[in-house]
């Protein structure tokens, strides 16, 4: 089950995701998604698997998605209801509080043509369940996202931005690392058992990119306007971009059902 205990302190989450490693992980996470979603948005289906205060979920309402957010927080889901409010896509939401280990009792089969899951693999018992349940509700052209934190980039952190030698090489072999928000321990996992799973269950890797692949370990302030879309910029070509992406503090993978993937490549 999703610990829950961490996410109670809301504002806390919030304030973080408007600090420029929290826009960061948000905006790169979705220019990674957003050329790869489904065409023809028009009553296609989303769900924003863990998708707390609801960045994503807004962002595929103003797109024309019908957007299911299921998160097991209530006050994250309270969050999430007013900013569809304050962009006006409410009425394309549904808000549903509700154990991500259960998606195949909640939704039919192949019932969604996206699925984003960022962040929330770190926090359940057992990641491979979830993932498994993603596979089932993802309609045969469909696509999804699943956002992770990347082991390689917390040794990196920890010896680098922390100095702490110790606890970087603890890292390489620790299956969690203390998340510095809430004070909680946090799984991490490498990008090549993310892609396992995936594939394990029936998916097949569209692409995989890095998130933050330099942002985490500088002091760059909080630079705004065409600073930070130029920082933007940088990390975007650089996450692309395998070498580079195995250090990023986070990895993404975008897959889909096989033959879905050949109907996009085809098309």
């Amino acid at each position: 089950m999703v610990d829950t205990v961490r996410f109670r302190d809301v504002d806390k989450y919030a304030s973080y995701l408007k600090t420029l490693v929290g826009r960061l992980r948000l905006d790169l996470a979705w220019e990674n998604l957003r050329p790869l979603l489904p065409g023809n948005a028009s009553k296609r289906r989303a769900l924003d698997l863990g998708g707390g205060t609801g960045s994503a979920s807004v962002k595929l309402g103003e797109m024309g998605f019908e957007v299911v957010l299921l998160d097991s927080s209530e006050e994250m889901l309270g969050i999430a209801r007013q900013q569809a409010k304050s962009r006006k896509v409410v009425g394309q939401m549904s808000f549903c509080r509700a154990d991500a280990n259960h998606l195949a009792e909640l939704f039919a089969t192949g019932f969604f043509d996206v699925v984003v899951c960022h962040n929330l693999l770190e926090y359940v018992d057992d990641p491979s369940t979830i993932v498994r349940g993603i596979a089932q509700v993802l309609g045969k052209d469909g696509v999804a996202s699943v956002l992770a934190r990347n082991r390689w980039g917390e040794v990196l952190r920890a010896a680098i931005k922390s100095r702490d030698w110790e606890l970087a090489r603890a890292n390489l072999l620790s299956e969690t690392v203390m998340d510095s928000l809430f004070g909680q321990p946090v799984r991490m996992l490498e990008p090549p058992s993310i892609r396992a799973m995936l594939v394990q269950v029936g998916l097949e890797v569209v692409a995989q990119y890095g998130v933050r692949v330099f942002s985490d370990y500088l002091d760059l302030g909080d630079p705004a306007g065409e600073a930070y879309r130029k920082l933007l910029d940088l990390e975007l070509m650089l996450g692309a971009r395998p070498e580079f992406a195995a250090i990023a503090r986070y990895t993404q993978v975008i897959a889909g059902p096989t033959s879905g993937v050949v109907n996009r490549t085809q098309g």
